[in-house]
Formats: structure tokens, C-alpha cells, sequence
């Protein structure tokens, strides 16, 4: 309570024009969003007719030739770069490197950004939910190579939706509210390569099937989604005390 009345004692002390700038950063954050947003609700209804595809169809049709052309891509630095990518994914790497990125956001006084991202983190979990409730199995090595045996179910990939989440949410933040320059474009350029890559490293390794790939893309993304609505929301709310 007494930080929440610091807080707005700072506020109520600001002058008008630094107000008007501080509420002026929300609404450029709120209109460079909008795009994502659109993106999210295409993936979230594209996620559902892909489960039903996995459940009731046979994707293996198409996921073993597709495994198979990825992984015939035999380069050295490719390989090395397949299995750096698919790293952070794995515990412990896949809790300490958000915890790290959160504690720094917080550490900047960006505290709900942080929690948010936080969120993000804490929503990847729903995937093994749905892993259990589809029951799809691994690639087996009697069709694909498979580099390392994960013991979980495989739909949708768990590595690639906590990508998108948190990458995804990492991206949306430096994107709307960084100024343009050399920092935002390493956070931007390093957090769309993890998203789009993770894909293509999950297939190499033979540790997904392509459907998996996409449902973790398509999931990732509606969950994403949330996330920024419930973020947008609070933008609205500190435009609204700030005007």
C-alpha cells in the first residue's frame, strides 16, 4: 500500500507535458500491438483444427517425408546450431533463463512487464496438459534418426511453445515500448530467430514430428495472445490514469 501511494504521489506531482509524454509511450505501445493480435487469433482457431487432425486423422503421411528432407541437410556448423537452439528448452536452462530475464525486467522498475512475462513462462505448462489428453508418441528411430530419446508425449511440442511464449512476449515488449536502436534490434532480431528456429531444430533432432512443430506454433501463439490482451488491458488503465 505505501509503494502503490509513492507511486502516485510521483504521478500527481508530474507536469502536465510530462504526462501527455508518459501517456503518449502507452498509446504507441497500444497501436504497434494491434498486429499481433490478429496474428494470435488466426494461430489459436488454426491450433484447434490441427488437434483434431492429429487425433482423427494420420499426419505421419506427411511428417516422416518432411523428417526426413530436414535431417538430410547434413551440414557440421548446421548441426551444432540445431542442437544451441533446442538447449535453452531443457531443464535446468528452460527455468533459469527466464527467471534471469524476469529479475532483470523488475530490477529496470519494469515490474508488471515482468510479471507478465512471468506469466508467459508459467503458461507453456498448458502443453503438457494437452500432450497427455492427445497421447501422440515420439518419432521412434525405426523410421527418422533421433538424437537423444525425451520420454513425454510429443503433441504439441513443449519446446516450441515456450519459445513462443516467452520469445514472443520478449519481442512484443521491446517492440512497442524500446526506442529503435542497436539494443532493440539484437532483442528483436535474437528473439524471432529463436522462435522461427526452434521449429526447424525439433524436426533435425527427430524429437518431433512436424504436426507437433506446428501445434506448438499455433498454441503458442493463441496463448500469446492472452497474454498480450491482458497486458493491452493494463496499458488502457495507465493511459486512462494518466490523461
Amino acid at each position: 500500500m505505501k509503494a502503490d501511494s509513492l507511486s502516485l504521489d510521483k504521478l500527481n506531482r508530474k507536469s502536465p507535458t510530462e504526462k501527455r509524454q508518459e501517456a503518449g509511450k502507452h498509446r504507441r505501445a497500444l497501436i504497434r500491438g494491434r498486429q499481433l493480435i490478429a496474428l494470435g487469433i488466426v494461430l489459436l482457431a488454426l491450433f484447434g483444427m490441427l488437434t483434431a487432425a492429429v487425433l482423427l486423422l494420420n499426419p505421419l503421411v506427411l511428417d516422416v517425408p518432411i523428417t526426413r528432407e530436414v535431417q538430410e541437410v547434413n551440414l557440421g556448423p548446421l548441426d551444432f546450431l540445431m542442437r544451441a537452439v533446442s538447449a535453452p528448452g531443457f531443464w535446468p536452462w528452460n527455468g533459469i533463463f527466464p527467471v534471469v530475464i524476469i529479475v532483470v525486467l523488475a530490477l529496470f522498475k519494469r515490474v508488471v512487464e515482468a510479471a507478465f512475462l512471468a506469466l508467459a513462462s508459467i503458461a507453456t505448462s498448458l502443453a503438457e496438459v494437452v500432450k497427455v489428453l492427445v497421447h501422440r508418441g515420439r518419432p521412434s528411430a525405426d523410421l527418422v534418426k533421433v538424437i537423444g530419446h525425451p520420454n513425454t508425449f510429443s503433441f504439441p511440442s513443449g519446446h516450441v511453445t515456450q519459445y513462443v511464449l516467452f520469445f514472443g512476449f520478449s519481442f512484443y515488449l521491446a517492440f512497442t515500448l524500446m526506442k529503435p536502436g542497436v539494443l532493440r534490434t539484437l532483442i528483436l532480431a535474437f528473439s524471432g530467430a529463436m522462435m522461427l528456429l526452434v521449429g526447424v531444430s525439433r524436426i533435425y533432432m527427430g524429437q518431433h514430428w512436424a504436426s507437433d512443430v506446428l501445434g506448438g506454433y499455433t498454441l503458442g501463439f493463441g496463448l500469446l495472445l492472452l497474454i498480450i490482451w491482458g497486458y493491452r488491458a493494463w496499458e488502457e488503465r495507465s493511459v486512462k490514469r494518466k490523461t
